[in-house]
């Protein structure tokens, strides 16, 4: 029987859940992934073949110039490279071209990077806070940005106005007003062609002159370790002694070529000489004969054989005056043998003459070396600055946060801290700017760069190359040989387009090494 006193509820029924409200309605059709995944896809196949184009493109140009001037470069590559410019395609160099590059790059090295680098840090470590300062910093920025996009041509015209010629400043004359470094000499002929120097104090002394007087004679006594020379003054008493030698053994030998010559004159002294190389030769052999010289009997006898050839056919006073010469070049060249070949003639004027020396610099600085790589610099300049600001605003602030917050000061925590992080980013740039620099033609044929036949630059203790120095660079050779007329000049502008290219992609791989290293360092 069932209880009724304690009855059991009966089980409760689970509640209902809440239905979840309906999506509103999108007002966007959705749609499949399929052509988006397929425009994707045409898109990167179109990334690749415009790469593989460029890449195809460069390697035909490569091929094609290789083609046409390696032969020319690896055939003759040390003629190539050390040679000067020349008429024949065979035999044209580019020496001066090269060294005129180097030294266009190191000046615009030396000016650009310091001045770029700093600029960079000034305008992102220092920036002003008053509202006009500001103002003008966003301008100069804004004109720095816009100067990295200005035709090089454009800093050719500024580099010829500003660096060659001062503007304002300069002589109308186009004369330096300025020289520091140039030195005047009187340049002296002695006996056998051989010219002598003499330092002189001023221009308008050099300009003046300095000729011998009648009654003195210039012995030029050479300075031990010196290129130039001390002129002594010194009077005929004094050189008298050593002339008189010197004639009384050549007269010696007189009688004996008035013996040959009349000897050779078949019938009679009124007739003319008959005289054949081998007769000459024996005439030289039996004048010199016991003779007692200081100079090489060899070289005696050669310049009596070539003067006794010179006299056949010759009779009377020609040949009197053939015989007289042939005593004065034999006096000559005693004289020479016997020490005295700084000997120069009483009456020999003197010419003046200038000398640069290594470290000569004149204002205006002229369309030299020096100007060529100023230009340069004002061509990379905008670029190496926005690369070091780029570089520079990679360092994080934390960086800079926390070696102030370790005591150091504002500069100290750039150069300990901020610059050494943006080492590879500089470089990277500063290099990259430089090889640009390499290849710029525009702004050098403004200057009027031409073929020279000397290595520019200064050469201590080996030469007058100075700063100044007309020059050449690789592009401007380049350029002049694709016009020149001969079909050879175009196997030789294609040689120094791998040579070129040889240097673009050595600086290319430096800023590349440079970057990684730094990259791993840090």
């Amino acid at each position: 029987m069932t209880s009724l006193a304690n009855p059991q509820p009966p089980p409760a029924k689970p509640a209902p859940t809440p239905a979840a409200p309906a999506a509103p309605p999108s007002k966007y059709t959705p749609r499949p992934n399929a052509p988006r995944m397929a425009k994707d896809k045409y898109f990167q196949v179109l990334c690749i073949a415009a790469a593989l184009l460029a890449i195809v493109v460069l390697l035909t140009l490569i091929l094609a110039i290789t083609y046409r001037g390696g032969p020319r470069l690896f055939m003759h590559f040390g003629e190539f490279l050390t040679g000067f410019h020349s008429s024949d395609p065979l035999m044209a160099g580019m020496a001066p071209a090269i060294a005129g590059t180097i030294w266009l790059l190191v000046i615009c090295a030396i000016t650009a990077i310091p001045l770029g680098v700093g600029t960079a840090v000034l305008l992102e470590e220092y920036q002003p806070k008053h509202p006009t300062l500001r103002r003008l910093h966003g301008f100069v920025q804004m004109n720095i940005t816009n100067l990295a996009g200005v035709p090089s041509i454009v800093y050719g015209i500024l580099g010829l106005t500003v660096f060659a010629n001062f503007v304002l400043f300069a002589d109308r004359t186009g004369d330096p007003w300025i020289k520091v470094g140039q030195a005047w000499y009187y340049t002296y002929q002695g006996l056998g062609d051989t010219f002598f120097y003499a330092e002189t104090a001023s221009e308008e002394s050099a300009m003046s002159g300095r000729p011998a007087s009648a009654d003195q004679v210039f012995l030029v006594a050479p300075r031990p370790g010196a290129d130039v020379a001390d002129v002594q003054v010194l009077t005929p008493d004094e050189v008298a002694p050593l002339r008189a030698s010197v004639d009384r053994n050549v007269d010696l030998l007189e009688d004996r070529i008035k013996d040959e010559i009349r000897a050779s004159q078949i019938n009679g002294k009124r007739e003319p000489a008959v005289i054949d190389e081998t007769k000459a030769a024996a005439m030289a052999e039996a004048v010199f004969v016991g003779a007692d010289l200081s100079a090489d009997p060899q070289r005696l006898a050669e310049i009596a054989t070539a003067q006794f050839l010179a006299m056949d056919g010759l009779k009377g006073m020609p040949l009197v005056r053939a015989r007289r010469a042939l005593t004065a070049e034999l006096k000559d060249v005693e004289l020479i043998a016997a020490g005295a070949d700084m000997i120069i003639a009483a009456g020999t004027a003197a010419t003046p003459i200038d000398h640069r020396r290594w470290y000569y610099v004149q204002l205006p600085f002229g369309r030299g070396l020096f100007t060529g790589g100023l230009t340069l610099m004002l061509v990379i300049l905008p670029i190496i600055i926005v690369s070091s600001q780029e570089a520079v605003r990679s360092v994080p602030p934390s960086v800079r946060a926390g070696a102030l917050a370790l005591g150091g000061t504002k500069w100290q925590s750039i150069s300990k801290v901020v610059l050494p992080g943006a080492i590879p980013g500089i470089c990277t740039g500063s290099i990259l700017a430089m090889s640009r620099a390499i290849g710029e033609a525009a702004p050098l044929l403004m200057l009027g760069a031409v073929f020279i036949t000397f290595v520019p630059g200064p050469k201590p203790g080996f030469g007058d190359g100075t700063l100044m120095d007309s020059f050449s660079a690789m592009p401007l050779q380049i350029f002049k040989w694709t016009g020149m007329p001969k079909e050879g000049f175009r196997d030789a502008a294609a040689a120094g387009i791998i040579v070129l290219l040889a240097v673009l992609l050595t600086f290319n791989a430096v800023a590349v090494f440079i970057r990684q290293k730094y990259t791993q360092k840090n």
